[in-house]
């Protein structure tokens, strides 16, 4: 470049020349202009600005309305010792707050390091930080570096929780400006960095569905958090940054190097010592960590908490929540259930309902199916085990047909098949719609309740594996026939309490037809006349039957819906209601609670599966002593007279394989239906009521021979369950007598004649509410004097008389039969003698005298004069009886009055 004097005058020629002048002034005029407009621009962008920030500013929620507390608890289940047992957790729910003294200092300090260092100094937003995070962006040419306070986080988690569906860069910035300008409003309004720091702790997301550092700390070190040492902190802390990507468990290997700057900033920032440090570090904090959850049995609730929660849900929309509601409230509510199960029976139920021992030996296997076709024409059609079975016994033409195989492999070979076998031309499987779970068969049912309060004490809902949260539960939502456990509730109970019948009150066991329905006993086999007490004991069902048409159908139906039998439709108005023959057949649970009542003196105790429900806040929401139904179904006398009857069903009938012996009272009934498709075993002890079910799911047929596997696991669990009891009978009640009876009418003995059954005495002694004891005399047993030659009913002129003990009123092809005698041969006299046998013939008189010995003078009418019956007889008989120590009486052709017995009338 030349910078020389003569180039200089140069340049000033041109400039001052008169064209320059004019162009230089032109520019400046423009330059001029342009400043204005920016200036004027300038001005308007930030009155604009001004503006937009005043409109953000003035669209967020106001400060004083808005809660940034952490909403979304997960609910807490406690068994009846106050363990824990389940955690309920809906999405965005798993949270279990704490208050900041039961934060761990090493915890709190472990966040504030790693995500505010300056949270104890800034009023809300962190200039710094701000700064230090737009320099970084200026340099590395993006903003990635977070400049977000512990108050701002917190409310965007709990107030401006819409950023995770933000699509724009406008949208953040938005909400940015919103949640600096309520940090520092939230920080004036409560002025207390504790505060503040106990709910961003219980708020924020720590990976695998947790949230909040108490759920953090049960998930990933089974532990409470207040227990948590400066490692496990640093592990905690260290997550936030990337819940998913710094997930302890799942990525161990990210989660040390940011537990490693957690710790480091710690150190930095004066909150632990080098030893401290270096302890930490050396920690092998892993390892726990997989342990734990290696053991951990997952998010699978049992049975029994599957049931628990319908319980509560019913109760919630009974108080008044939608359907909508309480499903909130149990998975995000933060609810603590105190459940009734008792965690040692619990745990016993299965170990019995799951040992193979108790079953059959060769156990089956079956599955529950589902899958989805896409037909055709385009439509979808799903396909169930329950399509399959329908399907098979079309097809086969065979209703006995089962999905019951003999491994899981043939089970899949036979699901295989039969999706090859409904896809029709242009039908596709849905691909992943299939779902198999293979169970164990035969399956079971089972619930133990403590009668005296009706809570639930343990219950299983099938064996095996299960496979999910509020699956299938056999025990609460399989309805089963219940068979003969059923006669006790629909008929017995009834006749025994206001049917005016007693224990001792018979009924002729005899082939029995009504209408087109004719009733059988298991066995083919008919006793004749049969005491209740003995059909309970031997479960023979022609008597249940009889009694129930006698004291009428819906009298027994109303019972059995006093007993808290819901299920029951007005098709079950029939005799089949004694036999346990129902249209849609009971629950387990139900049953139980129907057994419980009798074991608790005929109170019922709607069966309940937890004592309280509290809130978040630890205030009562519901109270099952307030809303429990409770109502007396039977007398007390009642309850003790049917369980005095079921203690002999464990002791000499159908129950002997179920009885666990010892001195603990035991009373039961057992139950198949037909073809053995259902077997149970209804139990209890003065402690405890609890009924077993099995059967194939599917209601297959099941051998005679391998039914008895309910009463091995009642026997079994029972028997571990009074360990340590005292033993104990049921309590007798007032009211209750004794007396002896005829066991073959029911009624009180006749001298002589019941105790003398050929097949030997027939008097019992039967216990009886003291207001209905019998009081008239046997009918069903009569005393004849029979001539021993001819073997017709004595005149006075048989020579050799014998006193024998027959039936009367029965039928014939039962045991009685060869006993009974009718009115034909009861009027039919001998003919063998007649007077003028006496002339060859001396006469004799049943004890051996003669009519003409001096010590027994004869009457005029050639008659013993004692051997009058004991009452009038009837004039019009040929010959009569005598039945308490007479000799046949007589009457001549004239009519005249012989004597007759009480019961020849």
């Amino acid at each position: 470049m030349n910078y020389g004097k003569s180039a200089t005058m140069r340049r000033l020629e041109k400039y001052d020349s008169k064209g320059t002048k004019v162009a230089n002034k032109v520019k400046i005029i423009v330059l001029k202009v342009f400043l204005a407009v920016v200036i004027v621009a300038g001005a308007a962008g930030i009155s604009s600005g001004i503006g937009i920030m005043s409109g953000i500013i003035d669209s967020a929620p106001d400060i004083s309305t808005i809660d940034v507390t952490p909403t979304g608890y997960s609910t807490t289940v406690l068994a009846s010792s106050g363990e824990e047992t389940a955690t309920l957790v809906g999405q965005g729910a798993n949270r279990q707050y704490v208050t900041i003294d039961e934060i761990p200092v090493d915890l709190q300090h472990a966040f504030v390091a790693i995500e505010d260092e300056r949270f104890y100094e800034h009023n809300g937003i962190d200039l710094h930080g701000i700064g230090r995070a737009f320099v970084s962006g200026l340099s590395k040419g993006r903003f990635s570096e977070g400049a977000s306070t512990i108050t701002q986080q917190l409310i965007k988690n709990n107030v401006l929780t819409s950023w995770t569906s933000e699509s724009s860069f406008v949208e953040k910035l938005q909400r940015k400006i919103q949640e600096q300008y309520l940090a520092l409003e939230l920080e004036k309004q409560v002025n207390d960095k504790d505060w503040i720091l106990e709910n961003y702790m219980n708020s924020v997301n720590l990976g695998a569905n947790t949230l909040g550092v108490q759920a953090a700390s049960k998930k990933y070190f089974n532990k409470d958090v207040s227990e948590l040492t400066l490692s496990e902190s640093a592990v905690i802390a260290g997550i936030t940054q990337n819940p998913s990507g710094y997930n302890p468990i799942t990525h161990p290997d990210n989660n040390a190097k940011r537990r490693k700057k957690v710790l480091t900033n710690m150190k930095d920032q004066g909150y632990i010592t080098q030893a401290q440090f270096e302890e930490a570090m050396a920690d092998d904090v892993y390892s726990r960590i997989a342990e734990y959850n290696s053991s951990d049995s997952g998010s699978v609730n049992s049975y029994f908490v599957d049931a628990l929660i319908e319980n509560v849900f019913d109760d919630l929309t009974d108080a008044g929540y939608s359907e909508t509601e309480a499903y909130k409230m149990i998975y995000q509510g933060g609810l603590t259930i105190k459940s009734t199960q008792d965690l040692g029976m619990q745990a016993i139920c299965d170990e019995e309902a799951n040992d193979p021992s108790n079953y059959p030996a060769d156990a089956k296997y079956s599955f529950q199916l589902s899958f989805e076709v896409k037909k055709s024409d385009g439509s979808f059609k799903t396909y169930t085990n329950q399509t399959m079975l329908s399907y098979y016994k079309k097809a086969k033409n065979n209703d006995d047909f089962t999905i019951n195989y003999g491994s899981p492999d043939e089970c899949y070979a036979a699901i295989a098949q039969y999706e090859q076998d409904v896809l029709e031309e242009g039908d596709t499987l849905v691909e992943g719609s299939e779902s198999v779970n293979i169970t164990l068969e035969p399956q079971v049912a089972m619930t133990v309740i403590d009668q005296s309060t009706g809570e639930v004490k343990a219950l299983v809902g099938g064996r095996g594996d299960k496979s999910g949260n509020r699956t299938w539960n056999r025990a609460t939502d399989t309805c089963r026939q219940p068979g003969s456990t059923f006669k006790i509730i629909g008929c017995y109970a009834a006749a025994l309490d206001g049917g005016g019948m007693t224990l001792a009150t018979v009924q002729d066991d005899a082939p029995f037809t009504v209408g087109s329905k004719t009733f059988n006993n298991y066995d083919h086999s008919y006793g004749g006349f049969t005491s209740i007490r003995w059909a309970i004991t031997k479960s023979i069902n022609i008597v249940t039957v009889k009694t129930l048409q006698d004291i009428g159908v819906e009298l027994g139906y109303k019972y059995a819906e006093d007993f808290g039998i819901s299920t029951l439709t007005d098709e079950d108005k029939s005799l089949s209601l004694a036999l346990g023959g129902l249209t849609k057949g009971v629950t387990n649970l139900e049953l139980t609670g129907a057994y419980a009542t009798i074991a608790n003196g005929g109170t019922y105790m709607e069966p309940k599966f937890y004592t309280q429900v509290l809130d978040h806040d630890g205030n009562v929401l519901l109270d099952r002593s307030e809303t429990q139904t409770t109502r007396t179904v039977i007398k007390d006398t009642t309850a003790w007279l049917l369980t005095d009857a079921m203690k002999d069903v464990m002791t000499q009938g159908t129950g002997t394989r179920a009885y666990f012996g010892g001195s603990m009272a035991q009373a039961g009934k057992s139950g198949t239906t037909t073809s053995n498709r259902d077997a149970l075993w209804a139990g209890y002890t003065p402690y405890y009521t609890c009924v077993v079910w099995g059967g194939y799911d599917d209601n297959s047929k099941q051998a005679g021979s391998q039914t008895s596997y309910p009463k091995n696991i009642w026997k079994a669990a029972m028997s571990r369950i009074h360990e340590g009891l005292e033993a104990k009978d049921f309590t007798q009640p007032n009211g209750i007598t004794s007396a002896a009876i005829c066991s073959k009418s029911g009624l009180l003995p006749i001298d002589g004649v019941c105790d003398n059954d050929p097949r030997g005495s027939m008097v019992k002694t039967e216990y009886f509410d003291s207001s209905n004891v019998p009081s008239d005399s046997c009918d069903h047993h009569i005393a004849l004097d029979i001539c021993a030659d001819s073997g017709a009913v004595a005149s006075l002129y048989c020579p050799n008389v014998e006193s024998r003990v027959f039936m009367i009123g029965g039928s014939s092809g039962t045991a009685d039969s060869e006993y009974m005698i009718d009115d034909t041969f009861m009027n039919t006299i001998c003919t063998l003698h007649d007077s003028s046998s006496l002339i060859n013939t001396p006469i004799t008189n049943p004890d051996g005298t003669t009519p003409n010995d001096p010590t027994n003078p004869a009457t005029p009418d050639g008659t013993s004069s004692g051997d009058t019956g004991d009452t009038g007889g009837n004039g019009s008989n040929t010959g009569g009886s005598g039945t308490t120590g007479g000799n046949t009486g007589g009457t001549d052709a004239g009519g005249s009055s012989g004597g007759t017995g009480d019961a020849a009338n």
